[in-house]
């Protein structure tokens, strides 16, 4: 397991508003090296070789074409969005760190319809999304950050499994996505790098970054929650975290 690396990425609060936050990154901050997720990825391939990829019919060449151009130590995932009939579709990808979605359930979708179940996404940011995706054509990189919390420690977890009764909370995770979106050749890439911190490091960080936690968790709403599938943690979870000694 892997400390999220930049305190930017942890969740931050936002009234319980689910936010883009997409902010511009260089060339060279795009796809960092990290040889020890890709020996992770490397794993997941070999012990899924039939579910981690997946391609629109029709795409192959532009999909294949991607991956030529992305360094072969990559080691996020790469979701490859498509224009048809003028909507931005997910056309084909490598997923080897899921967080509870099967890729091949999504391909040909719309980007709207792809985080459809998330229970504010259209409401709150769909359209903006979309516009986000339209503006890269400028040669722009940006980037943004997601969270959820994990309560098996698996990178590969296309399936939500049932929550743990009775829980130790210090035995969960903080799993957080870094996610980028960049245009190349007429196709929009969007890469997903994952990181797992244990709870029970992230109670040792510094009391700002622990508290803006617990208030992101306080405000998070109940459909929300479920849809994460930690409403039965939040409040375990707040009071370990709130139980830790000033630092």
């Amino acid at each position: 397991m892997s400390n999220v690396p930049r305190e930017d990425l942890l969740p931050r609060p936002s009234g319980g508003r689910f936010v883009v936050g997409a902010k511009p990154i260089t060339e060279a901050e795009w796809l960092p090296p990290d040889a020890a997720m890709l020996r992770e990825r490397t794993m997941v391939r070999s012990a899924h070789p039939c579910e981690v990829f997946a391609c629109m019919d029709g795409w192959g060449a532009a999909v294949a074409e991607v991956f030529d151009a992305l360094p072969h130590d990559t080691p996020d995932d790469v979701c490859i969005l498509g224009k048809v009939d003028n909507r931005w579709v997910l056309v084909g990808g490598e997923l080897c760190f899921p967080n509870r979605w099967v890729l091949q359930e999504k391909i040909g979708l719309p980007v709207l319809d792809v985080h459809g179940p998330g229970p504010t996404y259209a409401s709150h940011v769909g359209a903006g999304v979309d516009s986000l995706i339209d503006r890269l054509a400028d040669g722009r990189i940006v980037e943004r950050s997601n969270w959820s919390i994990s309560d098996s420690g698996e990178y590969f977890e296309p399936r939500t499994p049932p929550p743990i009764p009775d829980v130790n909370p210090a035995n969960l995770l903080l799993r957080v996505e870094r996610q980028t979106l960049r245009q190349m050749g007429g196709v929009v890439v969007f890469t997903i790098r994952t990181y797992m911190e244990p709870m029970s490091r992230f109670y040792n960080r510094p009391r700002e970054q622990v508290d803006a936690f617990v208030q992101v968790l306080r405000e998070t709403p109940a459909e929300v929650r479920a849809y994460k599938s930690i409403s039965t943690y939040v409040d375990p979870l707040c009071a370990y975290l709130t139980s830790c000694s000033p630092h």
